[in-house]
């Protein structure tokens, strides 16, 4: 691991490419275009589009508001205030951010319902980003996600939230037991063999994004948020020849 972030499948990305993923989300004012408790009320459209999902409380709202520059994602210290599927449109309708409902504490099952369906069936999703508490690490739900997105073959990525909240040492320990939940090597349960352990390599990126979004953190606010937006941009496919200026 180097700083917040492990890459052993990625290359590093160039200034020049942080540069332009600032640029991303920055020379265009992001909008909410939609919002929705049921996918099948969901707008559809074209552009390409990622999930960011996790916990309660992991803190999506608030990585939404720092990526986008802009505090448009309702963020609140009390967990499973996220009821809606909300969506964000970034660098003038060229990509969409969709923040999703937390699962675990003051969750409902319906949630998971929509979200499922969302995850299954949205033809413009690119990527999950999957947001995981650095300071608590894996929890079950997190670990049961991971082996969803492998059984129904949904590209993701591993990102760690609240990084400032840990010292260097348990950071890079964090960043590890990422890269051996990814490829099956810490699995909790039963029944994790190399299928699964192939089948999750296959959807799970061999990156892992250490974050720090809180606004009241100056020193340490932008940890890993463009590293993050570039993720974003190659996710969606828009990483080579984009023209920012229209």
């Amino acid at each position: 691991p180097t700083g917040p972030t492990y890459r052993w499948e990625t290359p590093t990305p160039s200034s020049t490419q942080l540069s332009t993923a600032v640029k991303f989300f920055t020379r265009h004012q992001p909008q909410h275009i939609w919002s929705a408790a049921k996918f099948k009320n969901i707008t559809f459209g074209t552009a390409p589009e990622v999930a960011f999902l996790g916990r309660s409380n992991v803190g999506k709202s608030s990585l939404l508001n720092a990526l986008m520059d802009k505090p448009l994602a309702f963020t609140s210290s009390k967990p499973g205030r996220t009821k809606l599927l909300n969506a964000f449109s970034v660098a003038g309708g060229r990509g969409v951010l969709l923040d999703m409902p937390g699962y675990g504490h003051n969750s409902r099952a319906e949630w998971g319902v929509q979200v499922m369906k969302y995850l299954q069936r949205r033809r413009e999703l690119r990527r999950v980003f999957l947001l995981v508490d650095a300071e608590h690490g894996f929890k079950p739900f997190d670990r049961l996600m991971v082996r969803t997105f492998a059984e129904h073959g949904t590209s993701f990525q591993i990102v760690l939230a609240k990084v400032d909240k840990l010292r260097p040492e348990m950071l890079v320990g964090r960043l590890v037991q990422a890269r051996a939940v990814l490829q099956g090597d810490d699995w909790e349960g039963q029944g994790e063999g190399d299928d699964w352990r192939a089948a999750r390599m296959s959807c799970g990126l061999g990156e892992v994004i250490g974050t720090a979004a809180n606004p009241s953190k100056k020193k340490r606010r932008r940890a890993g948020i463009n590293d993050l937006r570039w993720s974003v941009m190659v996710a969606m496919g828009l990483d080579e020849n984009v023209d920012l200026k229209s």
